[in-house]
């Protein structure tokens, strides 16, 4: 998931500064592969370690998250792309990427060491399941 995000964010850089169109398109191909990876990977590593009690609650959150941060970052994209370039704020953004990734791998090094393999049963994460109301017809107490 960190690689993807930071060759996707090394990507938009590159893409920022191409010569020509053919090289940008090249970064842009480079820019999904490692969009979907780093997607692909967030979506796993939710999935299989988080007890399955706050599954849905989790995956919302992260859908949440994944949907309302690239808005988030093409508001970015667009304020400085008004006040500088369009190439400025490629760069910029893709370089911020980078270092916003780094810094977050080097603060969970769990995250760095999160592995592809499910977790045993032993191992995963566990929350007791609540009792579950028989009486829907009455107030809730």
């Amino acid at each position: 998931m960190l690689g993807g995000s930071a060759a996707w964010g090394m990507a938009l850089a590159l893409f920022g500064i191409s010569p020509n169109p053919w090289m940008g398109l090249a970064f842009l191909v480079l820019a999904g592969v490692a969009d979907t990876v780093a997607v692909v990977s967030r979506g796993t590593i939710v999935q299989l370690h988080t007890p399955n009690a706050l599954l849905g609650r989790v995956v919302a959150a992260e859908q949440i998250v994944g949907q309302a941060g690239p808005d988030v970052g093409n508001m970015r994209g667009g304020l400085i792309a008004a006040t500088t370039s369009g190439m400025t704020a490629l760069v910029s953004g893709g370089l911020l990427c980078v270092a916003m990734v780094t810094l977050i791998g080097a603060a969970t090094p769990e995250l760095r060491r999160s592995s592809r393999t499910p977790p045993s049963e032993s191992q995963r994460p566990t929350l007791p399941i609540p009792a579950r109301r028989t009486n829907l017809t009455g107030p809730r107490r």
